[in-house]
This record gives C-alpha cells, structure tokens and sequence, in this order.
C-alpha cells in the first residue's frame, strides 16, 4: 500500500475459506480441444509454462499455482529454469510448499535460461533436486520463439506425427525435441496412472 492508496481489505466471510495463494481452485483448460491431462507449474513466473502448455496440447497451464480443482487433472509437471537461482526455486517448492488434496508432482521440466552450454555445477544441482521427483526432462533454447506470437504456434498432440529433425516452423508444431518430451511426459502419466 502507498501513502495514497486508500483502499482497505473487506474481511472474510467466516463461512469462505482462505485458499492458500500458490492454489489454483479453478478448473484447468488445455486451450485446445481436449481436456487437460496434465498440469505445468512454474517454480517462478516466467520459465515458460504458458508456452510450453500452447506446444503440449494435453497440457494445461497452471501458471505458478498447484491445481486444487479435483474435476480437471492435478497431475503435475513442475517447470522451472536451468540456473542456480531456478533450481534454487524448484526446489523450495517441492520441499516447501503445501499441496492440495489430490496433488502429485510427478516430474520437473527444466527450460534454458539462454542458449548454449549449461554450466556442469548448474547440471549437476539439477540432477540433485531432480531425484526429489520421479522424471526430468530437459527443453532446448529454441530460437524460433524469439519471433513467434504464442496464438501462432500449432501444438503436438498425441496423435500427430513426430516431425523431422530439421523440422523450425512453429506454425505446423514444436520442433521434434519438444514433441519428443511431450510424448515421453503423456507416456508417463498413462502409465503412471492407468488403472
């Protein structure tokens, strides 16, 4: 609050309960046409959940929040940067944090924080927060999303062919490393959870 700001908090119902603030109570959207799978959750804002979540068509963007709603998926992927201070901050909301009813951070998705080569101390800090989840996966710099607008990035789904290799235009779908992780993270969560 400023010295001209005169607002003032109405206080609570007694009846309405306080969610925690990193909770997401409503339900998930996966922004295309098939309901959410799985949910990505920044261990800060801005590593990349919302790009990552238009690329994955079966993801959902939780933004920083743990899903809380239980009629969409509370199957989690925590994304977080590639540095110290990102590992740093994966790892104080895997160990920190208080989980709604139903959570399961089942994996951590490390995004590049530029491009080129990761130092080895920040890999080998990852490795080590990465063992308090059950799966890593790793996502490259990818150049072409300096210049792209999110609304024109065309998602994998789980029934589109993997592209080649040499495959850079956003606007037919991520490139093949994306869409590999994306299979890979689907390949988990049915398996992990198939009954």
């Amino acid at each position: 609050m400023t010295d001209h700001d005169n607002t003032v908090a109405a206080p609570m119902p007694p009846d309405v309960v306080a969610w925690p603030r990193e909770w997401r109570c409503d339900p998930l959207t996966s922004g295309h046409d098939l309901p959410p799978l799985f949910a990505l959750v920044g261990a800060s804002g801005g590593v990349g959940t919302t790009t990552l979540a238009r690329m994955w068509g079966p993801a959902a963007d939780s933004d920083t929040r743990w899903p809380a709603n239980p009629e969409t998926t509370q199957w989690c992927v925590l994304v977080a940067r590639l540095s110290m201070a990102g590992i740093d901050d994966a790892a104080a909301r895997l160990r920190g944090d208080a989980g709604p009813e139903g959570l399961d951070v089942f994996g951590i998705v490390w995004t590049p924080p530029r491009p080129g080569r990761i130092p080895k101390e920040v890999n080998r800090y990852a490795a080590t927060i990465g063992e308090l989840v059950d799966h890593c996966w790793w996502v490259p710099w990818i150049e072409e999303l300096m210049l792209a607008r999110r609304d024109a990035i065309a998602p994998w789904l789980p029934t589109s062919p993997l592209p080649d290799k040499k495959h850079s235009n956003l606007a037919a779908g991520p490139p093949l490393t994306v869409c590999t992780t994306g299979a890979d993270i689907v390949a988990t969560v049915t398996t992990r959870y198939r009954h």
